[in-house]
This record gives structure tokens, C-alpha cells and sequence, in this order.
């Protein structure tokens, strides 16, 4: 008999906080799971509505959006994973050709 894989919901608001080479990133999202498809909108100190598109698949989550910075657009791509108790991500943050890295608790 196959056991399932276990699923996240993460249908929530997530408090993220990372750095991308020395760039603190910090932002709130209030996240809606249907099935795989992850959407919802994210705010940060200086944007508020940042509209977000990803998916979700077992443990393993993908999003992102893009923002406005001194006059240029940059997508933010998330890749990370869920912990077993479903209220914490971990994971990379790719933008511009560069890396960091960001953890988020559910709130």
C-alpha cells in the first residue's frame, strides 16, 4: 500500500525575512492555497497589493513577484520547503541574476 506524500496548506499570512548579497528582504504575505496553485498579495515596508502567483507540490514551494526599486522592476523568485508542522518555509530567494536566502512563519 503507497502512503500519500504529505501536503502543506499554506492558505495564511506569512511574515518572510531574508537577504539577497547584503539587501534585507522583508515582507508580509496573506497567502490562498487551492489544490497546487498558490496566489494571494504580499506587502513590504515601501509597497502594499504586490500580487503573488507560485505552486505548491508536497513539501516543495514556489512563488513569486516583482516589485519596483529606484525605477526598476525585479521579480523575486522563492523556492523552499515546508516544515513537518506546516507553520514555518525555508529556502532561496533568486533576483537580478543573484541569490539569498529567507525563512517565514506563518502569523
Amino acid at each position: 500500500m503507497t502512503v500519500p506524500a504529505w501536503a502543506a496548506d499554506l492558505t495564511g499570512t506569512w511574515q518572510f525575512v531574508g537577504d539577497v548579497s547584503g539587501n534585507p528582504v522583508e515582507i508580509e504575505c496573506a497567502l490562498k492555497q487551492d489544490g497546487s496553485k498558490l496566489s494571494g498579495t504580499c506587502k513590504s515596508p515601501t509597497a502594499s497589493n504586490i500580487p503573488v502567483a507560485g505552486a505548491v507540490n508536497e513539501q516543495k514551494v514556489t512563488f513569486s513577484y516583482s516589485v519596483d526599486y529606484q525605477g526598476t522592476t525585479y521579480t523575486l523568485q522563492y523556492t523552499g520547503k515546508v516544515d513537518e508542522a506546516g507553520t514555518g518555509l525555508t529556502g532561496g530567494i533568486e533576483v537580478a541574476g543573484t541569490g539569498g536566502t529567507f525563512s517565514a512563519k506563518k502569523i
